[in-house]
């Protein structure tokens, strides 16, 4: 394993407490190990394991990941967050999507292009 930077593991899609889960598990990481790391309890850390507490804010997702050895977009939840706090800001965006996913209407082949002419307006 490398040691201080994030490993190429592909983002998970799974929930926040199944991915924590699994990822603990990969790295071999007790829930006191990862509570040294975070400075956040081991019985806090058990309840988001264990889905019994709320997927936290972004800023705990973020110290969890760092001690994980992962990026935060590795947990579903904070892509999700992002991508919601992005097309809030971003109205005509919200609406350009809205077309694409839902309305089925065709992507323009530079999908680059139509993000940054959204977020200019």
């Amino acid at each position: 394993m490398k040691s201080g930077k994030s490993d190429d593991i592909a983002n998970s899609s799974a929930p926040f407490a199944d991915a924590l889960r699994d990822l603990m598990e990969e790295r071999r990481m007790s829930y006191r190990r990862l509570a040294t790391r975070t400075k956040l309890s081991a019985g806090y850390l058990n309840h988001l394991a264990c889905g019994t507490r709320p997927v936290p804010a972004n800023q705990v997702v973020k110290v969890i990941a760092r001690a994980l050895r992962v990026k935060p977009e590795y947990f579903f939840e904070y892509r999700q967050r992002r991508l919601r706090d992005e097309l809030y800001r971003y109205p005509e965006l919200a609406d350009q999507l809205y077309d694409f996913i839902i309305a089925d209407k065709p992507a323009p082949r530079d999908f680059r292009s139509v993000l940054d002419t959204a977020r200019k307006k």
